[in-house]
């Protein structure tokens, strides 16, 4: 402004060419729920998230005309919402790294993703979450990995750290006593050991080679009905990190820890798990089945088109049927699908698109229930998916969203859970941690709540979820989602109670947890 009027500088947008073009990683079939362009310090990145997936932050490099996928902010942060975005330098140790974001239409909640180790955090009103393909968080606790067993432990290791352990420093236990003890009474002991505890029997191995040497080395070994003695040894929390292969298996009621390196799931993602079989994608084409205590592998025909699947399941496991199907889905729009499925013995996979009588949005993992997969909608609908008698494939979708009472508008995740082959529950958590459990009949068109399971325990989590009865851990009415304390200390939810309680003390005083994204409960059995 001079002499009292107003000047006006006028930008004329322009294409430059000094750059050369470069194609973003894009999946052209997928629903994306971010993607902006953001600036820092002439560099340009990419954040987006596809439905289904993790947040990624991609760099551009103009000289090898491609973009590449980073895990470290170097001094700076990004904050994104709808339509916006913008990068800041920072030097604040807990802001470094970090992504900062709102979702949806709540503008009040502040989102903050860690780059480098994968963790997604939110105010204290909300939890905190940490990605499939990050570290394990156990891993993360400062603990230490124990000397090594010997080297035909099938690479299973243990960890333990004080706040997951009932000791806070190792026994040291004079090796002498080891000439005292007969080698027959020595075996028995190990024996007694393996039959109580898994973790008392793995610190047996560790005192002494001779010890070692009479205790056969754990293996893992998935079993369709574990005794009763064992039943709290039989269920596992797995992780993997996708950059070593390492597996990750933690057991809540044993508060336990164990590894295990498998190298053919390096830059793999565990899509579904079910009677003790995995469901592993490597990149958009390949899948295939493995059975990971004995690391058997079904390697199945890789998809001849790029796409994303929103969510991914299998009838059944290899080792029970000889007619399972693979069976994954995507969202095109709110009323189009894309899905795709494989049945055994099939050469090549199927895919088709279909369209939605009313507007649905994947929400939970689908599940096999009565010859057909069932997945819930954003809305609470179902849909279900299955072949006619002719062969012929069918996609139609219950519309019973509107009879949960109250309504779900606000659910923050939704899982569907068989219980039988005659029960099919729906489990909704709400922002505000609420968990309500519905009963669903798709006959009648009925949603019932559901006040208690009496001697069904549900397991849940992103990827799958199962009901296990008459487990012998002294709980009833209890869902366990992969959810832990502030303090690090595993908590379920009591529908009894209505309230998230720690596992340990049984206490209902928790203000904040946080919650392990896409880990897979897994059933199976430490043996000798």
């Amino acid at each position: 402004m001079h002499s009292g009027k107003l000047g006006i500088i006028q930008m004329i947008p322009e294409i430059s060419t000094c750059l050369s073009p470069i194609r973003a990683p894009t999946d052209r079939t997928a629903m994306y729920r971010k993607r902006l362009l953001v600036s820092w310090q002439n560099q340009l990145f990419l954040v987006q998230q596809k439905l289904g997936s993790v947040l990624e932050i991609w760099k551009a490099d103009f000289k090898t005309e491609q973009f590449k996928r980073i895990f470290n902010l170097d001094k700076f942060i990004i904050f994104i919402s709808q339509g916006f975005s913008v990068a800041v330098s920072s030097s604040a140790l807990e802001e470094k790294n970090c992504v900062y974001f709102t979702e949806g239409n709540d503008n009040h909640i502040l989102f903050a993703l860690h780059i480098g180790d994968q963790s997604l955090s939110t105010t204290e009103r909300f939890r905190i979450h940490t990605s499939h393909n990050s570290i394990p968080l156990l891993e993360r606790l400062g603990t230490a990995k124990n000397q090594g067993s010997s080297k035909g432990d099938d690479k299973v290791k243990k960890r333990s750290s004080s706040k997951h352990s009932n000791t806070s420093e190792p026994v040291v236990v004079d090796s002498n006593i080891c000439g005292h003890l007969t080698l027959d009474l020595q075996r028995e002991i190990s024996r007694h050991l393996l039959s109580q505890d898994a973790y008392l029997y793995m610190n047996f191995r560790l005192v002494c080679k001779l010890w070692r040497s009479v205790a056969p080395p754990l293996r893992w070994k998935v079993v369709d009905q574990p005794t009763r003695s064992s039943d709290q040894d039989s269920m596992w929390l797995l992780s993997l990190n996708q950059k070593d292969g390492l597996c990750t298996f933690y057991n809540p009621f044993r508060n336990l820890t164990c590894y295990m390196s498998n190298i053919d799931l390096v830059g793999c993602e565990i899509r579904y798990s079910k009677d003790g079989w995995l469901l592993v994608s490597r990149g958009p084409r390949s899948l295939f089945l493995l059975e990971p205590s004995s690391k058997q592998i079904i390697h199945l025909p890789e998809r001849t088109d790029d796409y994303f699947c929103d969510a991914m399941s299998f009838s059944a496991s290899p080792s029970n049927s000889s007619a399972w199907v693979i069976f994954g889905i995507a969202c095109l729009n709110s009323y189009r699908v894309r899905i795709s499925y494989l049945r055994a013995g099939d050469d090549n996979w199927t895919s088709m698109t279909m369209d939605n009588e009313v507007p649905f949005i994947v929400f939970s993992r689908p599940v096999y229930f009565r010859e057909k997969f069932c997945v819930a909608g954003l809305r609470g609908d179902v849909g279900a998916f299955g072949f006619l008698e002719d062969g012929n494939p069918y996609w139609v979708i219950h519309q019973i969203g509107l009879l949960y009472s109250p309504r779900i508008s606000s659910a923050l995740s939704q899982y569907l859970v068989q219980r039988d082959q005659d029960v099919l529950y729906s489990v909704i958590m709400t922002r505000d941690h609420n968990v309500r459990v519905y009963e669903l009949d798709f006959g009648d068109n009925g949603v019932k709540l559901v006040k208690e399971v009496k001697n069904w325990l549900l397991f849940i989590s992103e990827t799958s979820s199962v009901a296990v009865r008459d487990m012998d851990v002294n709980l009833d009415d209890a869902l366990f989602f992969p959810s832990f304390s502030k303090s690090n200390d595993y908590v379920y939810y009591s529908l009894e109670a209505a309230a998230f309680k720690v596992l340990k003390d049984n206490s209902t005083d928790i203000r904040q947890q946080k919650e392990l994204l896409n880990r897979v409960w897994i059933r199976c059995e430490l043996r000798n």
